[in-house]
């Protein structure tokens, strides 16, 4: 039974006043796909629904620290390869009008492809750039945390190389009043992802990646204790929790089990190669950003992972080799979380 609303949102494409050139699409072979949670992206206009350290009506937010803040973001991307990963999912968005100024100011108008979907009146959301055109956009509302409506969950299907690839860009409930205080609300978007993975399971079993900020990780989960979001796949036979994610982390690990949602995170080899977590909070490393991907990504065609990174550089770095976090103060740093980068190859 469906538990949540939907919305089939238009496709808009980017083009500044002085391009109609698009970009060209990346090549069939390779694919490059980055999430970040941004830490809170603001443009310099007054809306009344920013946070007031990013309203320029009562902060020192404004055009110069926009500037700055745009150029620091500019170095992520295009740090990641020559003109930037080919998709780009973004947590902490304020509107569609940042992300066409950051394209077009500063990404050389790179994406002819963006948005960030303002469904109502919350301060941030998710938002995407791409090379490539999505074929459709579906926003899943989870419902309420309280009298608070959760953040949608954006599904967003592209055809590549001949193929369908789906992307659930995610912002989960914050962990804000206690873990287990919160879980609640990441178990309800957990839901709603679980529940359309099993439909495009039926649909025709796409690639399908879902990415972001969840807020949490499998490690949450205690044996015999209470319901998290994301469950290790060990314990699939010992919960009969249906609305969790259940996490694997080695590929072979990935079984079928026909009621639950089972995912495959490459963390265990963006440990080994790049970084311990994404995010650092009192004094320990988390795993609070995520790609998982389904089934269809390992199976040994179409479009298969190759590679994972946490973008953990020493350049992105606090002088603790922690993230370096914005500060307005002094209109430094990147984001409080790092980005990370998923690779994949096209298998004939």
């Amino acid at each position: 039974m469906k538990l949540y609303q939907s919305v089939l949102f238009p496709i808009l494409l980017f083009l500044s006043a002085c391009s109609c050139q698009i970009p060209e699409a990346p090549a069939d072979e390779s694919l490059t796909i980055m999430t970040w949670n941004v830490q809170n992206l603001f443009d310099d206009i007054s809306s009344g629904r920013e946070y007031p350290e990013f309203d320029p009506e009562k902060s020192d937010w404004g055009e110069d620290l926009l500037r700055m803040r745009l150029e620091n973001i500019k170095e992520v991307i295009f740090s990641v390869q020559k003109d930037g990963p080919d998709i780009i999912m973004l947590q902490e968005v304020e509107n569609r009008s940042v992300l066409e100024r950051l394209n077009r100011d500063y990404l050389n108008e790179a994406y002819p492809y963006l948005d960030a979907w303002e469904y109502d009146d919350s301060a941030i959301r998710c938002g995407y750039l791409s090379r490539l055109a999505p074929e459709n956009v579906h926003l899943h509302f989870p419902g309420n945390y309280g009298s608070y409506p959760l953040r949608a969950v954006a599904e967003i299907h592209f055809r590549v190389g001949g193929e369908e690839l789906v992307i659930m860009n995610n912002h989960w409930k914050s962990r804000s009043g206690g873990f287990m205080a919160t879980e609640s609300g990441r178990i309800k978007s957990a839901a709603v992802v679980s529940y359309r993975l099993k439909q495009l399971q039926e649909e025709g079993d796409p690639a399908v990646i879902v990415v972001g900020d969840l807020n949490g990780s499998s490690s949450d989960y205690r044996s015999g204790g209470s319901q998290t979001a994301q469950i290790p796949i060990e314990y699939v036979l010992d919960t009969s929790w249906q609305d969790s994610l259940y996490i694997a982390e080695n590929p072979g690990d990935m079984s079928t089990v026909s009621d639950r949602t089972v995912l495959f995170s490459p963390w265990k080899d963006m440990a080994e190669s790049s970084g311990a977590g994404s995010y650092f909070y009192q004094n320990r490393w988390m795993r609070l950003d995520h790609l998982h991907l389904s089934s269809t990504l390992l199976d040994g065609s179409g479009w298969e992972y190759e590679s994972a990174r946490c973008l953990c550089d020493s350049w992105l770095c606090d002088p603790e080799g922690h993230p370096s976090r914005w500060e307005s103060w002094n209109g430094s740093g990147y984001s409080d979380h790092f980005p990370l980068i998923l690779t994949l190859q096209k298998v004939e």
